[in-house]
């Protein structure tokens, strides 16, 4: 299945083989995190204070591009084929299925995009899937 439909909404980098960390929104005091620092199957992503750790190091992998957690073998991964607005965020170890194949986008409508849970920036906050809104600041990742 084509998984073009998941994007990663103005995602701005100078150094995609990198790693990197993924800010909300441009808000540098928080990252985007797997939960506990558990690299585990299932594991969701919430946002939390940037703190350097392996928990919110992240790696742009092309050619279908993935977003690895760092050199884990985990993968950015949307839980299902077809996410709807909701379906939280979570690593996996990374297979190249489509629910793992993201792209970057400067602006988007209709598509799902990963966004923060209401614009929340409280340590905690869900990342999720949720239909791509044009100027949608819940969708706007940075490094």
């Amino acid at each position: 299945m084509k998984f073009s439909y998941l994007s990663l909404l103005a995602f701005v980098s100078s150094a995609l083989s990198q790693t990197q960390v993924l800010h909300p929104n441009g808000d540098k005091d928080v990252c985007l995190d797997v939960k506990d620092g558990r690299f585990v199957n299932g594991n969701p992503l919430q946002i939390w204070p940037c703190n350097g750790t392996p928990a919110q190091q992240w790696n742009f992998v092309f050619g279908p591009t993935t977003i690895r957690l760092g050199d884990t073998g985990f993968c950015l991964d949307a839980t299902t084929t077809n996410p709807s607005n909701g379906t939280p965020m979570r690593i996996w170890e990374c297979t190249s299925v489509p629910e793992q194949q993201w792209f970057s986008a400067v602006t988007s409508t209709g598509d799902i995009c990963l966004d923060v849970n209401r614009g929340d920036h409280t340590p905690g906050t869900v990342v999720q899937a949720w239909e791509c809104l044009k100027g949608e600041t819940n969708q706007i990742w940075t490094n």
